[in-house]
């Protein structure tokens, strides 16, 4: 019988026991837009959040620094769980990010010391107990390390038997429900993963998700290193029974349409916003928009949807958390759930990326 929650599909993370709807939530862009650069607040972000669980939306993603370290995303959920019933916060799959460090509410500028930030037992446990208060809950339940916590050779800047037996004690005290990692590369997580053999009470203390960059038109990015293969990470990750959760998975908004080739004078949304025209607007992106808006018309789905599918296609991703700033982009993405892409369909999408980044 297949998993689902109000028609959503949902899918089991990992080697484990968690669900998510194969649709997610992501809150980069949540918070405070007065003063932390966010785009939602709370008033239109309480109706995103209340509109995604009739939808069957329940994995919701956020990290304790979004917004330019504010922890306002984290302040937003909060407010909402407080605002709804206890048995709302127990329908989602709550997931956020430590390492990065959190200036103190509306404070525009803060000075840290080493231990307030990255991946000592001292922080980690500071840091979850932040979190927790701030999201006003008792537990996570998915919780990432941010960042791999190495310096520029590649040394850890902390003993990563520290790390991981602090993020194993989070467990034994009921604060943490499962662990992940995030920017992390094939070695990286393969190191967590013996770490955790070691510290670990059981062997059920282990990493369930990686969630690095991967979308349509930068696939080699899910390596979160120079050089790296997507298929090579993908194998990786599937030898270790891990999870594998995109992050910009529509590539800031380049894979919704919204910035066409021969149109960018009138473009804005995030990409414009944030100053990223250099890395997204590029001939060859642009141009593989073009190929990509063709693919999706012919199936008579939106582009967003296109991009969300393509990656749903691979059982490894259990979960797309697609950025939702406004109502519609949530009831848009949600469609993508009940797009399958055939054989014939997938190999037009790879031929034309692949033509289109070639040059």
């Amino acid at each position: 019988m297949a998993e689902e929650f109000r028609g959503m599909p949902c899918r089991r993370v990992g080697n484990s026991g968690l669900f998510v709807s194969v649709v997610g939530l992501g809150m980069w862009k949540w918070g405070d837009p007065v003063y932390d650069g966010s785009r939602i607040g709370d008033h239109e972000g309480f109706e995103v959040l209340d509109r995604s669980l009739e939808l069957g939306v329940f994995h919701w993603d956020t990290a304790c620094s979004y917004n330019l370290a504010s922890g306002n995303s984290e302040r937003l959920l909060g407010r909402y769980f407080a605002s709804r019933p206890r048995s709302v916060r127990e329908q989602v799959v709550m997931a956020t990010k430590i390492h990065n460090p959190v200036r103190p509410e509306h404070a525009m500028d803060a000075d840290f010391t080493p231990n307030q930030l990255g991946a000592s037992r001292t922080y980690i446990h500071f840091g979850v107990d932040k979190c927790l208060e701030r999201m006003q809950t008792d537990y996570i339940d998915l919780l990432y390390l941010h960042q791999s916590g190495t310096d520029d050779e590649g040394d850890y800047r902390v003993p990563i038997e520290e790390t991981w037996g602090a993020f194993d004690d989070l467990v034994t005290q009921g604060k943490v429900r499962y662990l992940a990692v995030s920017n992390h590369s094939a070695k990286q997580m393969a190191n967590v993963a013996a770490t955790l053999e070691k510290v670990g009470k059981d062997v059920s203390r282990r990493i369930v998700a990686v969630q690095n960059r991967y979308n349509l038109v930068q696939q080699d990015a899910l390596a979160s290193e120079a050089g790296g293969r997507a298929a090579d990470f993908l194998k990786a990750a599937a030898r270790a029974e891990v999870g594998v959760i995109p992050y910009y998975p529509l590539a800031s908004g380049l894979l919704t349409g919204r910035y066409r080739k021969g149109r960018l004078d009138d473009a804005s949304g995030r990409i414009i916003d944030d100053g990223d025209q250099a890395e997204f607007l590029t001939e060859p992106y642009l141009k593989a928009v073009e190929g990509l808006l063709a693919v999706a018309e012919a199936k008579g789905i939106s582009l967003a949807q296109l991009a969300i599918a393509w990656l749903l296609a691979n059982e490894q991703v259990p979960s797309v958390i697609a950025g939702v700033t406004a109502l519609r982009h949530l009831e848009d993405n949600v469609k993508a759930a009940g797009v399958q892409l055939t054989d014939d369909e997938m190999a037009r999408i790879d031929e034309t990326v692949d033509a289109a980044l070639a040059g």
